[in-house]
This record gives structure tokens, C-alpha cells and sequence, in this order.
């Protein structure tokens, strides 16, 4: 009998087993991008279904409609859908362009080419002999940006225009004379062998006597090329291309005050053809375009390329639409579509109607789950007793900081002003990531970030992350993203400001900045960041400020019981004035004290720090403009009486052009604060 009900006991747990993976093969699974190593391709593409990679089948298939032809969809290294003939391999047009480029930067790797700067006539010497010697300095660069002037009156840089004749210039100089081999040939070693492109591929999609250059690849292979600029130019174990060379590709787009051609032409090479079109094909270029890629930016007059496609996004675009390649790093993402429908990327800029953005909204709207976009939180801040800790220990256990939370004023790292459309906000912030290592190197534990900046040196700026009735401005929250994650990986946390004097009469009324906070929480909440503590405004009580709400103790006091309410669980403050002082009201709300010591005497910190103490809540001063000497003296002086302290340089981080140069930014204080925060006897 017992022996039966043993075997009676096995069955039941059998059964359950095969319940159980029954039910979980029958639930979707999404899967985070971040949480395992980079996919890529084999032979063949592994494919998932959308939904397993967090993915709106509904919206794939509307994007399919709305573009047509046949494409594909890649995410996180997987093929997540397909439409139309996925083998066929047919020209791409101007979206080989960027190819071409990469090609380039290749050879600069390789040292074939010495630096995109280099001038094509060590290769093309005949272009010393025309119109008195003025394209003999035309460099790899001025191709790659349309600005060569090539067969045009304007000198090799002074203005833009998309010019085929150029680019044939270009190609052939690169395969004839560089590499010494046919473009095919060239192709096939540098990307198509070590990719393992599927299908047929040539740079003579027409056959040999007819425009050599033009790319015949089909979608899949296409997405490839993708693939390896969103992983870095790395494929697999291999580095196959620099990343460093990719960044610059990818990067700060030629000046959106850069004039368009006259259209004046001039002498070109005996024999000059075209890679397809003329000399000046088409005006929108300046502020999106760069190597060859076009970038989601801003133009002359503040039109976004793409205006519902992440600001990170760039492109491969050819016959104005047809023939494109996507690559959003932000979705972690590829798109590849051919004989396409779509024919209006040059009506684009500024136009949420035009197909290309239809197309563009519909890529962002597949992606329906933030967990498979978003990397899991590494940071985690919290407040015990009184003292900071980082994921679950002090902060620098056995230094003279132990405890405390040294940061320093980073507010213009997501800085973008809209009455400057020249500025490129994204390179700014690129710039601030790259830096954040040598500045944790040296002690500092939190960077201060700031939704409507802070005076960058100049009247009139326009920088707000806030619409005015107080949603928010979805291009900045993803470039704010951006930094705060950068900061989650270097285990660093990040004092979120929200409101600036000089900005806050973006929004509308009070009821609006309330609405701004409360937005601004639950945005920290969703996104599930764990290494961020909020400032409500800046020196609160500021003659700047235009809201009533924003100038009075009672009104942060209130804004702070609103964020408290909307995210419980993240930490809020508000600054005082550069005198280190705070009011009763704000000192009562706040979960920490966040103080200025700018117009402090360092003689004078003691007492502003003492006056706080009795509240048992850690103090953050988290904006002090002393440098040099003075600035490594005040930090002593802050950590000697338990506070924790802030630099503000003010001329290199915060005032246009602005530098984020690491320690470099001041050696002397920040060789204190390593010094400060190092433990005792190293």
C-alpha cells in the first residue's frame, strides 16, 4: 500500500511539472536587453517572435502596411519580423552611402588612410591641376559631409550640397587608389565575409558599366550592416571596426548654419561621372547630416529630422525613402525595408504627417515593454540613520567621507536650447557619459542633473524638459535617461533638479509645476531608476523664478508632500540660496537638506551646518563655486562637520561651450576628494 502511494505521489508531481511548463510555454516571456551578452546573427538569423521580444505584433504589421515592399525588423540581435522576399538582393541607392564610409574609416583604421582629414589628392593628384588648385583640399571628410564643393564654385567646406558626382569621386578614389581592389572585392573582405552576409551582394548592382558604387544587398543583409554599429563595430569576439571611429560617424552632424551651394557650377576631373544623381540634389542636410548617415537632430530652424523617432536614431535613406536602414540604439533596434512606398524623408523635418514619420511613430510604438528596454538598475541610493548608503553599504566605509554623498554640479549635461538649433544636444551629453568614469575614479558619488539646466553664461537660452501645462518634453527625458543610466552602470546616483530660474515661465501656472513634479516622479518610478534623489528647484525663492509657487517656502513645501505622494519611495528635496540656509517648512518635508555654499566663507560652514544638524537628516551641499585651494579647503572643511559637498565649476561644466574633462576639470580639488574619500592610511 505504501509503495502505491508513493508511485501515486511521483504521478502527481509529474503531472504538475508538465502543467506548470505547459502554462509557461502558453504566457509570452519578454526578454531584457541588457540582462544577457550580445546576440548575433550565425549563418542564418535566429528569429524570436515579437512578443518574446517585447514587441506589438499590431504595430509591426500597420508598419508593414504603412511602408510596403519587403523589410525586416531586428531586435536585440534577434529577427523579430519579416515582410516580402526577404533574399532578393536589389540596389539600395543613396543608403549604400554610409557604407561607403565605413569602408573609409576602414582604411583609416587600417592605416591606408592617414585620418579622415587627409586630403584625397595624395591619391588623386589631378585634382591639383583644376580651378586653380581648389580641390586639391578636399579631404575624406568633406565627401563623407557633402561639403567638398566638388564640380561647384564654393571652396572644399564652405557649404553643403548632395552631390553624386562627388560621391563617384569618392568611391572610386577609395577602391581605385586606397584599397587597389573592386568595391566588391573590398566589400566582401571587410564586411561581407566577416558578417556572413545570406545572400548575393555587389557594389555593381547594375552591372560593371553602369554606376559601379550603387549596393545590391538584400533587407536581411542589410540589417547585418546594422547590427554591427548598434553593437559598436563589434561582431561576435571580433572588433571588426573601431569603435571610436563609429561614435565619430555617428555624431555631431555638420552645422545647421551651414549654407547650401550656390549651385554655380565648375570644372571637375576629365571623364567625371556620377554615382547616380547631379551635382545638388536636394537642400536638407545641414544639422542631420555625418558620414554619410542621417542623424535624428535639429535643423536651422528646430525641426527634428524624424520628430516620433527616439533623438538617438540614424539613418541609411535612399530615393528619399524606398530604400532605408533604421538603427535606434535607445530601442535596440535595426529596421531594413527596400521598394518601399515611402518616398518623403526630404518633406520629413518637422512633419509628424509624412510617411517616413508615420513609419518612424509606428517603430517606436511596437515597443511595448519599458522591462525589455530598459537595463535592470545596478545602483540603488537609500538614507540610514542618517547616512547614505549604495546598494546596502556606506558610502565610503573607512574614509574621513564615510557616509556621506560627495557630488559635483553637472546641470548643462543634458542641456539644449531651443532658440540654438546649431547646438548638439546629444554630443553634449555623449561627452558628460564618456567622463563619468574619471570622475567616480576621484570620490564623487552623485552628479547633479537638471530638467531646465542652469545659467549657462548667457540671457535668453530656451531649455526646459517641461511643455507648459507640465508634461513632459519626451526628446530630453530620453537624453536625461541616457545620463542617469550612464551614471547606474558606474555606480553613481544622480541629484535630479526639475526647476531653474529663467525657465520656470515655460509653464503656464502653478497648477502646471505641480503637474511638471508629479510627472517627474512617476517617470523615475516607471522607469525603475533606483539611483536618483530629486530637487525639486533650484535655490528656491530665487528673484528668477516667475511661478509664485516656486518663490515661497510654503509653495516647495507643498510641491514636496505632491512628490512624496506620487513616488513615496524616492528621495526629495529643494536647495536654498548660496547662504546654506533653509526654512522651516522645507527642512520639515525634505527626506535630506540640499544647501549652497557659493557666497559661504568657509570660516562660516561650520555654524550653517550645525543649524541643520538637529534635524538628524543627512546634509548635501550640492553647489559651491570655490575652485583650486579654496574649493579643496571648503570640501575639508564640509567633511570635518559630517556634510556632504558639491563642486560647481562653474566656467568649464556649466557655462557654454561646456567641458567635461573628469579630474581634469580641477586637479586640485579633485585630488581632495580622492584624498577625502579614499580609507584612512591609503
Amino acid at each position: 500500500m505504501s509503495r502505491l502511494i508513493a508511485w501515486s505521489c511521483v504521478l502527481v508531481v509529474l503531472l504538475a511539472a508538465l502543467s506548470q511548463g505547459a502554462m509557461a510555454q502558453s504566457r509570452p516571456m519578454t526578454m531584457p536587453a541588457a540582462s544577457a551578452p550580445a546576440v548575433f546573427p550565425s549563418r542564418a538569423w535566429e528569429k524570436r517572435t515579437p512578443q518574446v521580444l517585447g514587441l506589438s505584433p499590431e504595430k509591426l504589421d500597420a508598419l508593414r502596411d504603412v511602408v510596403g515592399g519587403r523589410g525586416c525588423v531586428v531586435r536585440h540581435g534577434y529577427m523579430a519580423y519579416q515582410w516580402g522576399d526577404q533574399r532578393k538582393s536589389a540596389d539600395v541607392a543613396s543608403a549604400m552611402k554610409p557604407v561607403i564610409s565605413t569602408l573609409m574609416l576602414m582604411a583609416v583604421q587600417d592605416k591606408k588612410i592617414g585620418g579622415v582629414d587627409e586630403k584625397i589628392s595624395r591619391f588623386e593628384p589631378r585634382l591639383r591641376e583644376i580651378n586653380g588648385g581648389k580641390d586639391a583640399e578636399i579631404t575624406w571628410r568633406h565627401l563623407a559631409s557633402q561639403t567638398s564643393g566638388y564640380g561647384l564654385v564654393e571652396r572644399p567646406g564652405e557649404a553643403y550640397s548632395y552631390n553624386d558626382f562627388a560621391l563617384a569621386l569618392y568611391y572610386d578614389t577609395l577602391m581605385n587608389r586606397v584599397y587597389q581592389q573592386s568595391g566588391t572585392a573590398v566589400l566582401k573582405a571587410r564586411l561581407g565575409g566577416p558578417l556572413e552576409f545570406e545572400d548575393n551582394y555587389t557594389f555593381e548592382a547594375f552591372g560593371s558599366e553602369d554606376r559601379p558604387g550603387r549596393l545590391a544587398i538584400s533587407v536581411r543583409d542589410f540589417a547585418r550592416f546594422g547590427l554591427l554599429y548598434l553593437r559598436g563595430g563589434r561582431w561576435r569576439d571580433r572588433q571588426v571596426i573601431d569603435a571610436e571611429l563609429l561614435r565619430m560617424a555617428i555624431s555631431s552632424p555638420i552645422s545647421a548654419d551651414t549654407p547650401l551651394t550656390s549651385g554655380k557650377e565648375t570644372a571637375m576631373l576629365l571623364g567625371q561621372r556620377s554615382i547616380g544623381g547631379t551635382r545638388n540634389i536636394t537642400p536638407v542636410g545641414p544639422g542631420y547630416y555625418r558620414f554619410n548617415w542621417w542623424l535624428n537632430r535639429t535643423d536651422k530652424a528646430g525641426r527634428r529630422l524624424f520628430v516620433d523617432a527616439p533623438p538617438d536614431t540614424y539613418v541609411a535613406s535612399g530615393h528619399g525613402g524606398p530604400r532605408m536602414l533604421w538603427i535606434i540604439p535607445s530601442l535596440d533596434l535595426v529596421v531594413s525595408w527596400n521598394d518601399a512606398k515611402v518616398e518623403d524623408h526630404d518633406a520629413s523635418p518637422g512633419n509628424a504627417n509624412s510617411a517616413c514619420n508615420q513609419a518612424a511613430r509606428l517603430i517606436r510604438e511596437a515597443v511595448i515593454d519599458a522591462r525589455a528596454v530598459n537595463p535592470k538598475p545596478q545602483t540603488r541610493i537609500l538614507i540610514r540613520d542618517g547616512r547614505w548608503q549604495i546598494n546596502g553599504s556606506i558610502t565610503y566605509p573607512g574614509a574621513g567621507a564615510q557616509g556621506l554623498l560627495m557630488n559635483v554640479r553637472m546641470v548643462n549635461a543634458v542641456f539644449e536650447d531651443r532658440s540654438r538649433p546649431d547646438f548638439d544636444a546629444e554630443a553634449n551629453t555623449d561627452r558628460f557619459i564618456a567622463s563619468i568614469p574619471s570622475y567616480v575614479e576621484h570620490g564623487v558619488r552623485a552628479f547633479t542633473l537638471c530638467l531646465q539646466g542652469g545659467f549657462p553664461g548667457y540671457e535668453g537660452a530656451v531649455n526646459s524638459a517641461f511643455n507648459p501645462d507640465g508634461s513632459l518634453r519626451e526628446s530630453d527625458m530620453r537624453r536625461v535617461r541616457r545620463a542617469i543610466e550612464a551614471c547606474d552602470k558606474q555606480g553613481a546616483a544622480v541629484i535630479l533638479g526639475c526647476y531653474y530660474q529663467r525657465q520656470d515661465q515655460i509653464l503656464r501656472d502653478d497648477q502646471a509645476v505641480q503637474a511638471g513634479l508629479v510627472n517627474v516622479m512617476r517617470w523615475i518610478r516607471e522607469c525603475g531608476f533606483t539611483n536618483v534623489v530629486v530637487e525639486v528647484a533650484n535655490e528656491y525663492g530665487h528673484g528668477g523664478f516667475d511661478r509664485p509657487i516656486l518663490r515661497s517656502s510654503q509653495g516647495i513645501a507643498e510641491l514636496i508632500r505632491a512628490g512624496k505622494e506620487a513616488a513615496p519611495d524616492v528621495l526629495i528635496s529643494a536647495s536654498g540660496a548660496g547662504g546654506g540656509e533653509l526654512d522651516r517648512e522645507v527642512t520639515r518635508g525634505s527626506d535630506f537638506f540640499l544647501i549652497h555654499f557659493n557666497n559661504t566663507p568657509i570660516r562660516d560652514m561650520p555654524a550653517r551646518i550645525a543649524a541643520l544638524k538637529s534635524w538628524n537628516k543627512p546634509i548635501v551641499c550640492n553647489e559651491d563655486a570655490k575652485t583650486g585651494r579654496e574649493g579643496a579647503l571648503a570640501a575639508e572643511m564640509c567633511v570635518r562637520h559630517g556634510a556632504s559637498w558639491g563642486l560647481m565649476v562653474e566656467n568649464r561644466n556649466q557655462h557654454f561651450p561646456f567641458t567635461f574633462g573628469g579630474a581634469s576639470d580641477d586637479l586640485e580639488v579633485y585630488a581632495k576628494l580622492k584624498e577625502l574619500t579614499s580609507p584612512r592610511g591609503r
